[in-house]
């Protein structure tokens, strides 16, 4: 992975990447409700050149399983 997980979060979310922690969750920020959730998964497929399943979705809903999903991949 040569872009960090935590800058694609913070452009994402328009957060500071240095707030993106692995305990970072959905609705743990204002900023990561259902359509930035959405917006996140497509960002990671395009950046990172993975598909985001439906389950895998639902699922990645933390940057540590996010960041463990991506890992795959790695």
């Amino acid at each position: 992975m040569s872009i960090a997980l935590e800058e694609v979060v913070a452009k994402v979310f328009h957060i500071p990447a240095a707030s993106v922690t692995d305990e970072l969750e959905f609705n743990g920020v204002p900023e990561w409700d259902s359509l930035n959730h959405f917006n996140l998964m497509l960002e990671l497929e395009q950046v990172y050149g993975v598909t985001v399943g439906e389950d895998e979705m639902v699922n990645l809903t933390t940057v540590r399983a996010i960041r463990q999903f991506l890992g795959q991949y790695a």
